[in-house]
């Protein structure tokens, strides 16, 4: 049996690792594009960055030996909630939700993801963003998460 916590300042060198696999298993699953070693670079600093400014916070699950196995994390930020909005207003993303291949199926990603939106609510998120993968979809329509409308056109 797992147990869940937060972070410390000492395991957010951790966090990266843990994206970029849940990067690179969305890729197998949906073809979304294997992020490459510069990028993975890029998140480092940016949960650095983010994690000591109060707006970034993980919650993991340990095994027996204190091994982290899942986590989840949340992002906050501001943004327009609709094209014509006046204000932006505060949100935030569910990011690196990732469970080990040998701890999954256990509720891990839902307990941890249900945390991280309590944590996103008391800093002030009126709602809650992620993206998924077709094979963790169900576990966040569970939690309450809705399809959006919004489509996406590359302008390259």
């Amino acid at each position: 049996m797992s147990q869940t916590r937060w972070i410390t300042k000492e395991e957010i060198a951790m966090m990266p690792d843990f994206w970029y696999r849940m990067a690179s298993e969305m890729g197998e699953v949906d073809g979304v594009p294997k992020p490459d070693l510069e990028r993975l670079e890029e998140v480092k600093s940016l949960f650095y960055s983010e994690f000591e400014s109060g707006r970034l916070m993980f919650r993991v699950a340990v095994d027996r030996n204190g091994k982290i196995v899942a986590c989840a994390g949340g992002l906050l930020r501001k943004e327009y909630s609709f094209p014509l909005a006046i204000e932006q207003t505060l949100f935030g993303w569910v990011i690196a939700v990732y469970t080990e291949k040998d701890h999954r199926r256990n509720g891990l990603a839902y307990m941890l993801v249900e945390d991280i939106c309590l944590w996103l609510k008391e800093k002030g998120a009126d709602r809650a963003r992620l993206w998924t993968s077709s094979g963790g979809r169900s576990v966040y329509e569970n939690l309450g998460f809705e399809k959006m409308m919004d489509m996406v056109k590359p302008l390259t």
